[in-house]
């Protein structure tokens, strides 16, 4: 249905009818003075808190990894904040004349019109089904979280989906795990702790073991914050939060055979690129979560619970 859409899309009409409304250049070149005046500024290393430095070196001696993984991802964001940038500045320029209109900036230009992400941008962003009013919203708030963590160190839960790379961000956190307790760390896993929080800000501080995560969304279930487990969807709902979520190393893990494996995607498409590993690139891992006692893990394969 996306697709039709983005067909009928690109084959409507471009010029605005007679009445005094605006043309479609002038549309686009607000819109992207609009976009241009609230990009946010460089991820700078030079701004890392002091006291908090989240690239310091650990209690065990040994280099953080998850400072690691915050380089990678400033330097992620950094490139896609550059190139959002200069397209912005030259799709404005194109329409007053002053360059030429390029291919990719001419399908930028229809796709703006569109309310859809220009294709230039997807090639550096992160995977995002969202239309352009909700990804520029989201994109803000990724690169604030960045820059949170970057200025006033580790925060007390990680918004997982808000990172480029999860995979790597958890194999980061098993990493440090590892250092700290002297395990092997391909004899780890996440064991996973369903907590009945909801609002980040209620936790007092980080665990003593693995790392707090939020950011989760259920598709074709939701979670019973009393009961901690699985239940059906509310009628018409698609979409349902998760609360806070301890993911806890644990050596050896062996998931409890009366839980749920719950696939963790990047996005509700759920298709990716076949990666090396073998695995789909939009794939993240299994999660274990409790289940209405009354059900067994079949019935939320059916569900195609997510």
């Amino acid at each position: 249905s996306k697709k039709v859409v983005d067909v009928v899309l690109s084959i409507q009409p471009q010029v605005s009818s007679a009445g005094g409304g605006k043309t479609s250049e002038e549309i686009v070149a607000d819109l992207a003075k609009e976009i241009e005046e609230k990009m946010p500024r460089i991820l700078d290393r030079e701004n890392a808190s002091k006291e908090k430095d989240p690239f310091a070196i650990t209690e065990s001696g040994m280099a953080n990894s998850l400072g690691t993984v915050l380089g990678q991802e400033m330097d992620r964001f950094n490139k896609l904040i550059l190139v959002v940038r200069k397209s912005l500045k030259d799709i404005q320029m194109a329409i007053q004349g002053t360059i030429v209109m390029s291919g990719d900036l001419d399908l930028m230009f229809t796709r703006m019109l569109n309310n859809q992400v220009p294709a230039l941008w997807e090639r550096y962003a992160y995977p995002s089904l969202k239309p352009l009013a909700g990804w520029v919203k989201d994109f803000l708030e990724r690169v604030e979280f960045m820059d949170r963590w970057l200025c006033d160190g580790e925060p007390n839960s990680f918004w997982l989906s808000g990172l480029f790379f999860p995979q790597g961000f958890l194999t980061g956190a098993l990493q440090n795990h590892a250092r700290k307790t002297q395990i092997a760390v391909d004899r780890l896993n996440f064991g996973f702790n369903m907590s009945s929080v909801t609002d980040v800000a209620e936790l007092e501080g980080q665990p003593e073991n693995g790392i707090y995560i939020h950011g989760l969304y259920l598709v074709c279930a939701q979670f019973d914050l009393e009961k901690k487990m699985l239940i059906e969807s509310s009628p018409g709902s698609m979409f349902a939060e998760l609360p806070v979520i301890h993911f806890e190393p644990v050596e050896n893990y062996n998931p409890p055979t009366e839980n749920y494996e719950c696939p963790l995607y990047k996005t509700s498409v759920r298709a990716g690129v076949l990666s090396t590993t073998g695995q789909s690139t939009n794939y993240v891992l299994n999660m274990s979560i409790p289940i209405h006692p009354d059900t067994d893990p079949d019935f939320w394969i059916l569900q195609g619970t997510a």
